[in-house]
């Protein structure tokens, strides 16, 4: 009995182990976005989600053939909603981070319109682009806008979620109380 007791406490020991080992390595690729070659990887969700997706989807409604991304993707959590609602448009989601960048393309994996890039959005081409969703934070949203006042065609619309883009005044900010619960609108 008690080497029984023994072996079943050794192998739950075990298991907690990897649990644990797995978690680190898993936040660790997450929350690193790329080994800290970009802002972590943090979801846009809540009240701010909400609004930019509905706000987008009028925009969407209203046009054709339009191109979106979402620099920094994550998880998709933007695009997916989007590119199911209107498949009439193109979805590109760039993200660095080889975790959520998987799993992004996993939950795309049925949508025709609908794509991921694991490449550095600093050296994508976003001169098609006609809408823009940006969350990262103060120094890489300084970086790239510059990047987007160079580069952005003319009437393409960005969303940044909660950091405002650094050169340019905002068409619109939206805000429900609090900067966590800020959003800007820039148009080009």
């Amino acid at each position: 009995m008690e080497i029984l007791y023994f072996i079943l406490s050794l192998l739950l020991s075990l298991i907690v182990v990897a649990i644990l080992i797995v978690s680190v390595v898993f936040i660790y690729f997450t929350v690193s976005a790329g080994f800290m070659r970009s802002s972590p990887s943090v979801p846009s969700c809540g009240r701010v989600k909400r609004a930019m997706l509905a706000d987008a989807a009028l925009y969407l409604s209203e046009k054709q053939n339009l191109l979106v991304m979402d620099l920094g993707s994550g998880w998709g959590s933007l695009l997916l909603p989007l590119a199911k609602e209107f498949p009439e448009h193109t979805f590109i989601g760039i993200e660095y981070a080889f975790i959520p960048y998987m799993v992004s393309c996993w939950r795309a994996r049925k949508l025709k319109n609908l794509q991921f890039k694991r490449e550095n959005f600093f050296e994508s081409d976003i001169s098609g682009t006609d809408i823009m969703f940006l969350f990262l934070l103060t120094s890489t949203m300084e970086k790239l806008s510059k990047k987007c006042i160079a580069e952005a065609k003319t009437g393409a619309i960005a969303y940044a979620n909660r950091f405002p883009m650094q050169g340019k005044k905002p068409e619109k900010k939206v805000s429900f109380g609090s900067d966590y619960e800020t959003y800007y609108i820039y148009k080009f």
